[in-house]
């Protein structure tokens, strides 16, 4: 019917999981993954940072996505909402999502990174440095519970790095 592509994030790395979903465990996301892949799909797997995860544990994600051989990896940064559990969690340093993000790059050299949910409030103006740090692709407009970018401020902003956006036209 057309369908290439299955999305399923993991959300963390395994020894983080248990604190931030209680609703099944983390090798039915494992398995989930691995059953689009035997499927012939392409599979777009990643998770959030910044849940009051270590760097450790985004690395042990990483590691995760690369045995699992995704094709696309999206990061998400977390956007506290009032009246969520994790509300009161400290928010990531500009720098070290870049580092994050860097660090995915080298461990994933050949995959699709996508930066998604949470950049536009937590990089700020920094921003830019999310593609120089190895991000190939971004998510643009809104998300599912808050507002993003207008899709030509990134567009302007990929310009004005020096590369060219391929929109899909």
């Amino acid at each position: 019917m057309g369908l290439f592509r299955y999305h399923h994030n993991l959300e963390t790395g395994r020894s983080n999981f248990d604190n931030i979903c209680t609703t099944h465990e983390y090798e039915e996301d494992i398995a989930t993954v691995k059953n689009a892949i035997s499927a012939g799909l392409s599979v777009c797997s990643g998770g959030i940072i910044g849940l009051g995860e270590t760097m450790e544990q985004r690395i042990e994600m990483a590691f995760t996505l690369r045995e699992l051989d995704v094709d696309s990896v999206p990061i998400n940064i977390l956007n506290p909402i009032e009246g969520t559990p994790l509300f009161n969690t400290q928010p990531l340093a500009p720098v070290e999502i870049l580092l994050t993000i860097a660090i995915f790059r080298f461990i994933l050299p050949d995959k699709d990174i996508k930066l998604c949910g949470g950049k536009e409030k937590n990089l700020r103006q920094l921003l830019p440095l999310a593609i120089v740090a190895g991000c190939n692709s971004l998510m643009t407009g809104n998300y599912l519970t808050t507002l993003g970018r207008d899709s030509r401020d990134d567009l302007e902003m990929i310009g004005d790095l020096g590369f060219y956006a391929d929109t899909g036209e």
